[in-house]
């Protein structure tokens, strides 16, 4: 995968190159009067730094290039900034004055803050290897080129040949500051997304929980007026019903009538406050609403409970919760309804950066071999549950030798921050 240029690198980049190439330029114009030569060493370094920096600038403003190249466009760009000024500085081997130690410390010297460029980019952009290799690969360069015309290793070469390893020193000690800046910022970055996610998660669920109980609370309002109501109308209109007499038919109809409407709407009201409660999830929690999944199922079929809830519990989506929700309360039904186990253990906790949950039973278990899925309508919707939240479910079973059920799911939030 490609990494992305960081923001602001490039238009950096394209600051130095045109200064630089501004700064070549008046060199050009006074060195050719003053030399007069074209091809004087030092006149032929002017020119080939300056069309480098103007080849640069402009391949650094083509953003079709940067589509084209994609990963290679970067590294092409800080390999010709950083060849080009080496080479070009070691023209001036080829001069007969060159034995003139002074004149060759001021220039290598020269090299310092025009490669200091590359190596800062090249710092926020990767990382600290290609920082050594930058530093190592650069005063390789140089000594191999130096050596050769100074000949020997003595007092008075010592200072010149001694000066690229002072500079990659120096090289390697930006480098790291750089690259140390850069880790960290980019680390604060991450940590500040994470708990804003987080901030996000926490507000959506005070807004649900909000919700919840505002919905709880009309449902109860709803409960001990209307459906009070109408539970009072309906006996009401019995009680009339039998002090009437049975010639009165008319009467009668119309009573039937009166009875029947308020039946139905009393049982529309009952199934208006049963969908308008909020489900014990939103209400209590993905952790306390499965411990409690767990105890009415233990009540209502009499097996012994082992439970194992680790808390805190990561956050999840909505949709991801509740498909752990139903998972467990399908699981759970099942074991009540059809397992006739004496024994069950619940497990639910984070292992390894993932929602662990897992259900075993001791009772008749199935021939998952032999089972015809369409028939279990129960296990197959647990596994559609479980691939819409893209999380692992598995089921291991025999005739007589129980059931486990396992739901592993990554966990998307990060406990290290505390808001």
């Amino acid at each position: 995968m490609e990494k992305p240029i960081q923001p602001g690198l490039l238009r950096t980049f394209r600051y130095f190159t045109g200064v630089a190439m501004g700064y070549y330029a008046v060199l050009v114009f006074f060195a050719t009067f003053q030399i007069g030569e074209g091809s004087r060493p030092a006149l032929m370094q002017l020119y080939l730094n300056l069309w480098t920096n103007t080849a640069l600038s402009v391949y650094l403003s083509w953003n079709w290039l940067q589509r084209k190249l994609r990963g290679w466009y970067l590294p092409i760009a800080l390999l010709a900034a950083t060849i080009v000024p080496i080479f070009s500085n070691l023209l001036y081997l080829v001069d007969p004055g060159v034995k003139n130690l002074s004149l060759m410390v001021a220039r290598s010297w020269l090299l310092f803050p025009i490669l200091l460029v590359p190596l800062v980019l090249i710092a926020w952009q990767y990382d600290m290897r290609l920082v050594l290799a930058f530093t190592v690969l650069t005063a390789i360069v140089e000594l191999a080129a130096l050596y050769p015309v100074l000949g020997q290793i003595s007092y008075d070469t010592l200072p010149m040949l001694g000066l690229p390893l002072i500079r990659a020193f120096a090289f390697g000690i930006v480098g790291h500051i750089v690259t140390h800046l850069i880790e960290t910022q980019q680390a604060q970055s991450k940590a500040l997304l994470r708990a804003n996610e987080k901030l996000i998660r926490h507000a959506e669920t005070l807004e649900q929980l909000a919700v919840s109980r505002e919905r709880n609370r009309l449902a109860r309002e709803l409960h001990d007026t209307l459906a009070h109501t109408l539970s009072g109308q309906a006996v009401n209109l019995e009680a009339i019903k039998l002090m009437i007499t049975p010639e009165q038919t008319e009467v009668h109809e119309m009573l039937d009538q009166a009875l029947e409407s308020t039946r139905s709407g009393l049982r529309e009201t009952r199934r208006a406050l049963k969908d308008l409660r909020s489900l014990p999830l939103q209400d209590l929690g993905l952790a306390l609403a499965i411990r409690n999944l767990a105890r009415d199922a233990e009540s209502r079929a009499g097996f012994e409970l082992e439970l194992e809830i680790n808390e805190p519990l990561p956050t999840f989506p909505p949709d991801a919760e509740q498909s752990i929700f139903r998972i467990a309360q399908e699981s759970l039904e099942n074991i009540v309804r059809h397992a006739s186990a004496s024994r069950v253990k619940l497990h639910l906790g984070v292992e390894q950066g993932r929602l662990q949950m897992t259900i075993q039973d001791d009772g008749v278990g199935v021939d998952l071999e032999n089972l015809n899925m369409d028939d279990r309508l129960g296990l197959q919707g647990m596994q559609e549950r479980a691939a819409e939240t893209n999380a692992a479910f598995e089921v291991y079973s025999q005739p007589r030798q129980g059931m486990l059920i396992r739901l592993s799911i990554e966990a998307q939030n990060d406990q290290s921050i505390d808001l």
